[in-house]
C-alpha cells in the first residue's frame, strides 16, 4: 500500500473543527495518555478492531498506543473499543436493533472514546469509520492509501451513530474482494460462505449433460421439442424431485451457507409446454410460473433462504401468488437506461411499476445493479450521477440487499473511482456523492485531479444536454451524438494532455492517468473505424 504523494486534496471534515471546541487530544507531538481498552473476552473481530485503530495511529503520528483489557482498573483517559464491560460502567447505551448488525456508536463523554458496535463486525465498521472521518486516512483502491500526517489529534464532541441502510453491500469490480479493501468499505461478499450456489443454477442443478439424453422431458420445450439449451420443464414432477434431491446433496457438503440460489439459466427459453402455460397463465406469467416453483423447494428448506431471480422475462411481478418469507428475490435492472435516474426516466417507468409490484409482495429482495459499460468495461460509460438517485429509489422501496454489478475482475472506465463512489454509498445513499467524488479525484489524481474532474464533468454535460439514452451493452460508436460528437475529442485529449503534464514527474499518480486515459483512446479507435472524422 503506498501513501500518496505530490499535491493531495482530502475533504477532511473532522480534522478541522471550525466553531467546535475540542473535548478531547488524543495525542500531541508524539506524547498521549490514552490507551486502548478491550473486552477481557474480546471477539476476534473486536481484536482487529483495536490493531487496527493502533496500527493507523502509530502509522499517521507515530504514537503507539497501548491495548489492555477491561480486567484492569479505569483510567481517565481511554478509547474504548467493543462491547466492553467500561459501557456498563459508565452508563453508555448502544440500543441497537436486531436487523442492525453493521451499525456503530462513536462517542466521547467524559475524555473517554468509545467505539463500539452492534456486533464485533460493526465495532470493526466503526474504527474504519473514525479512521477515515476523524482521522483523516483514506483507502483509495486495493493499492492506493492514504495515510496523513498527524502531530496533533484534537476530537470534538462525538456522539456518531450510523446503520447503513442496504443489510448486504456487494460490490463487483476488480480488486473488490481484497480483504483489507472490503472491510475498511464496510463491503460484504457472497463468497465469504453465506451463499451456498450464486445465480443461474438450473444447469448446476439438473445438469443436461446427465439427465437430457434419458430425460428430455425434463427441459424447455420449444417449438414442440425439447432443448437442453434452455430451461426446466418446472410443471414436471421429476423436476421437482430430481433437484430438491441435488440441492440437498449440495447443501449437505455446505451445511453453513443460508442462501441457495435456484433460478433460471441465462436465456429466454422458458418452457412452452402445456402444464407450464397453464401455471404461467393462473399466475400471472414467468414470472408466477417461476414462483410456484420456488415455493414448493422452499418449504422444502425452511431453515434455508432459496434465492431465485426476476430477470429478463420473469422480472415483472407474478399475480395470485406471494414468495414465501424465506425465498429471495434478485430484482436486476439490466434493461434500464443509465443517462437519467431509472425514476425520472420514462423508459425506466416499467422497471419502477415492476419494483413498486415486488415490493407489495416481499420485502425479501436483492436489487441487482448494472453499473458499467457491459459490453466494452473499458469504453467511457458517463452514470457517475445515477448511481446516488438509483440507489436512494431502492432504498425508498425498502429493499435492503444490494449488489453492484461492475466488471468483476476486468479492468474498466474508472474503476477506481466508480468503485469508491458505489462503496460510500452503499453505506449512505444519502451521502454527498460530489463531495465523495471531489475526495477520491483529488486525493487519487493529485495535481491532474482539476483535469480528470473537467473531463468527466464534460463527459455527463455532452450525454445530459443530448437527451440521449445510455445502455450497457453499446459501443463508443453508439454516443457520436452525444458525449463522444467527434467534436468534442479534441477538447478531451487536451485534458488528458494537462493531466499528464501536470504529474509527469511523479510516476506512480501518471500511471494512473495513463489509464484513466484508455477509454477515451479507445472510443477515438472505435469511431476512427467507421470514418466519421479524419481529424480523430
Amino acid at each position: 500500500m503506498k501513501r500518496l504523494r505530490g499535491s493531495v486534496f482530502i475533504i477532511l471534515c473532522g480534522l478541522i473543527f471550525t466553531n467546535s471546541q475540542a473535548q478531547i487530544v488524543l495525542f500531541d507531538q508524539k506524547n498521549t495518555d490514552y490507551r486502548i481498552i478491550l473486552p477481557a473476552f474480546a471477539k476476534p473481530l473486536e481484536i482487529k478492531a483495536a490493531e487496527e485503530f493502533r496500527k493507523y495511529i502509530e502509522m499517521a503520528s507515530g504514537v503507539s498506543l497501548p491495548v489492555i483489557t477491561d480486567e484492569q482498573d479505569p483510567a481517565p483517559k481511554e478509547i474504548v473499543i467493543g462491547n466492553s464491560y467500561r459501557l456498563l460502567q459508565n452508563k453508555i447505551k448502544t440500543r441497537f436493533k436486531k436487523d442492525e448488525n453493521d451499525g456503530f456508536l462513536i462517542l466521547i463523554k467524559n475524555q473517554k472514546l468509545y467505539i463500539t458496535g452492534a456486533s464485533p463486525g460493526g465495532t470493526l465498521n466503526g474504527v474504519y469509520a473514525f479512521l477515515e472521518k476523524y482521522a483523516g486516512c483514506r483507502f483509495y483502491s486495493p493499492t492506493v492509501k492514504y495515510i496523513p500526517t498527524l502531530p496533533k489529534l484534537e476530537l470534538p464532541e462525538i456522539n456518531d451513530r450510523q446503520v447503513p441502510v442496504f443489510t448486504f453491500r456487494e460490490l463487483y469490480f476488480p480488486g473488490r474482494y481484497d480483504t483489507a479493501y472490503r472491510a475498511w468499505h464496510k463491503l460484504n461478499s457472497h463468497h465469504d460462505g453465506s451463499w451456498g450456489m450464486w445465480v443461474h443454477t438450473f444447469d448446476d442443478l439438473v445438469p443436461p449433460d446427465i439427465y437430457f439424453k434419458g430425460h428430455p422431458e425434463y427441459f424447455s420445450e420449444i417449438n414442440g421439442a425439447r432443448t437442453a439449451n434452455g430451461q426446466l420443464c418446472l410443471s414436471n414432477q421429476e423436476v421437482f424431485n430430481v433437484l430438491t434431491e441435488n440441492l440437498q446433496k449440495k447443501i449437505n457438503k455446505n451445511p453453513d451457507a443460508k442462501y441457495w440460489s435456484v433460478s433460471q439459466n441465462d436465456n429466454f427459453l422458458a418452457c412452452q409446454c402445456p402444464d407450464c402455460r397453464a401455471i404461467a397463465e393462473k399466475y400471472g406469467g414467468e414470472s408466477g410460473l417461476m414462483t410456484w416453483f420456488v415455493n414448493r423447494v422452499a418449504a422444502m428448506f425452511p431453515d434455508k433462504v432459496i434465492s431465485t431471480l426476476a430477470y429478463q422475462y420473469t422480472r415483472s411481478a407474478p399475480e395470485h401468488i406471494k414468495p414465501l418469507p424465506n425465498v429471495n428475490i434478485m430484482l436486476c435492472t439490466i434493461e434500464c437506461n443509465r443517462s437519467r435516474p431509472i425514476a425520472k426516466d420514462q423508459s425506466g417507468a416499467s422497471f419502477v411499476k415492476d419494483l413498486n409490484d415486488w415490493t407489495k409482495l416481499t420485502d425479501n429482495i436483492l436489487i441487482w445493479d448494472y453499473v458499467v459499460q457491459f459490453r466494452n468495461y473499458i469504453s467511457p460509460f458517463p452514470n457517475l450521477h445515477v448511481l446516488q438517485p438509483n440507489l436512494e429509489l431502492f432504498a425508498d422501496h425498502g429493499c435492503k440487499l444490494m449488489f453492484q454489478q461492475g466488471s468483476g475482475q476486468s479492468l474498466s472506465e474508472f474503476s477506481d473511482l466508480r468503485s469508491y463512489m458505489v462503496a460510500k454509498l452503499l453505506w449512505n445513499p444519502e451521502a454527498d456523492a460530489q463531495e465523495v467524488m471531489d475526495d477520491f479525484i483529488y486525493g487519487y489524481y493529485g495535481d491532474a485531479a482539476p483535469f480528470i474532474r473537467q473531463y468527466i464533468e464534460m463527459l455527463h454535460e455532452e450525454l445530459e444536454n443530448s437527451g440521449d439514452d445510455l445502455l450497457i451493452y453499446g459501443y463508443p460508436y453508439s454516443g457520436i451524438g452525444s458525449f463522444l460528437r467527434p467534436v468534442m475529442i479534441s477538447p478531451y485529449k487536451t485534458l488528458f494532455d494537462q493531466a499528464e503534464m501536470a504529474v509527469i514527474n511523479d510516476p506512480e499518480i501518471y500511471d494512473r492517468v495513463l489509464f484513466a486515459r484508455l477509454p477515451l483512446d479507445f472510443a477515438i479507435l472505435d469511431i476512427s473505424l467507421h470514418h466519421v472524422d479524419d481529424d480523430l
